[in-house]
Formats: C-alpha cells, structure tokens, sequence
C-alpha cells in the first residue's frame, strides 16, 4: 500500500467514517481488510495512523489514532518551468514531487504556447506520489500562465534561471530561505526572455557541464536547492 492516504480534513481522533475518493481507494482498488493500518494526511502538515474496522460499498469505518504535525520544510523550492510533451511533464510532476518541490509554476514561453494543460491530472500525480513517499505537505500545483506575468509575480526567495555556461547552482545557492528556480523549454529561453528574467531578479545559475532537458534540469537544480 501507499504510505500515506490524503484526506480534505483528517478526523479528529477516535470512530470516523472515510468516503469519496480515500474510501474508494482503499476498499476498491487496494482491498483493506479490518484490522490494516493506514497513514493518513492532509496534506497541511497533519497525520494520522487509521486502523480500518469495516470496508463497505461507499464507506470506510477506521479508528482514528493521535494526530501528529509535522512542520513545513525549513526551505521552500519552487519550480517554474515550460511545460516538455505530455509524458515527460508527468514525469516531472511525479519526480519533483519525491524530490521535494513545494511549488509547481508551469509557464508558456515563446517556445511552448498553451497546449496539454492537464492541471486536474498534474495535481493528482503529486497526490499520488506524495502519498507514495510519505510528504507530509502536498505541493501546490499553479494553474499554468505567461511567462511575462509569471517574473512580474512576486514569488517569495532567492530567485535563479538555469542558464548553461553559468556559475555553477552549488556555489550561488543560498545558506536559508525559500528559492525558486526558473527552468527553460526546448531550445531555451529566448534572448528577450532572458533578459525579462534578469531584470526581474533572476540569476543565471550552471546545473553542469550537460545540456539538460526541461525535466531533468528542473530536477537536478531542485534538488541541489532542497540539499543545501
């Protein structure tokens, strides 16, 4: 099973009634049995271990234990990147999610015009994948937007745009705070949009010595960011 189940509220300790989606999920598709134990969460930092009692047609009957708070991460990593093909952004989606992204900025740029949104779809890849490797916090995933309203936006932390030939992520990254690294699509940022990033307080930051795709890069500077 999943180590962790999302629910929208966790019950308070004690006999609670599971529905909607978790309910389905664990009597349906995963077949809980009484007596199983359960994590779940809700994605704002609360948890709680659930030892299911019965499994019905539309419901589940579990006995809720302590409820524990874990705090958000000491750092935030946001991510705003161009979406690559469909397959690869799920890729993406479900990776950063392990990894440790805490937001997701899809971006059409001059390079990638709106196509494929899936954002219902984005949003439950994370939820899977959270669940999968046991984050307490859901990533939030941002309906995606311009490229020219996301610099204007004022996202919180130290703010990087992966740039080959740069100064490497390792020796720029800050000691604290929130981040957010800007990620390009295929072929890179065009020069104008490179220069709409630097006026907005974007570094240009080095990933290494290969020229990476959407996916990989956004990957490899989020998780220099989240180990530093």
């Amino acid at each position: 099973m999943p180590e962790r189940y999302f629910v929208d509220e966790l019950p308070d300790a004690g006999p609670a009634d599971l529905r909607g989606d978790v309910a389905h999920h664990l009597g349906r598709v995963m077949r809980a049995r009484p007596g199983d134990v359960v994590r779940l969460g809700d994605g704002r930092g609360r948890s709680a271990d659930a030892e299911v009692l019965a499994v019905e047609r539309d419901v589940v009957r579990a006995r809720i234990g302590a409820i524990e708070e874990e705090p958000p991460a000491v750092r935030r990593v946001c991510v705003a990147f161009a979406p690559p093909r469909l397959s690869r952004s799920e890729w993406l989606f479900e990776h950063g999610t392990e990894v440790g992204i805490a937001e997701f900025w899809p971006l059409w740029t001059e390079r990638t015009r709106p196509q494929g949104e899936r954002l219902d779809r984005w949003r439950r890849i994370v939820v899977a994948a959270a669940g999968q490797c046991d984050r307490a916090w859901l990533p939030l995933v941002h309906p995606a937007m311009e490229f020219a309203d996301f610099v204007k936006t004022a996202v919180a932390g130290a703010r990087f745009v992966a740039s080959p030939g740069a100064p490497s992520l390792l020796g720029l990254r800050p000691a604290a705070g929130d981040v957010v690294l800007l990620v390009g699509p295929e072929g890179g940022f065009t020069a104008g949009e490179e220069r709409a990033a630097r006026d907005a307080g974007f570094a240009p930051c080095g990933l290494g010595t290969s020229v990476l795709r959407t996916e990989t890069a956004a990957l490899v500077g989020a998780a220099l960011l989240v180990a530093g």
